[in-house]
């Protein structure tokens, strides 16, 4: 499993911006709300260099569908 940079996964970097606003809106529980407030740190520290697995990936893009 390996990790990308948002850069290296995202077009623009509006478009992980809108999934991750997603992701919070639609977290419905606990651990989905740290789990997104947590990459929301990561990614006002480091912008586009913070780094997602494809695991995390795939439980943002979960979490922003439901």
């Amino acid at each position: 499993m390996a990790s990308r940079t948002i850069q290296e996964i995202f077009d623009r970097p509006e478009e992980f911006a809108a999934l991750l606003g997603a992701a919070e809106l639609n977290a419905g529980n606990d651990w989905e709300e740290q789990f997104a407030a947590d990459l929301r740190t990561n990614y006002q520290r480091y912008g586009t260099r913070t780094y997602l697995s494809d695991s995390q990936l795939e439980t943002l893009e979960r979490i922003a569908e439901h």
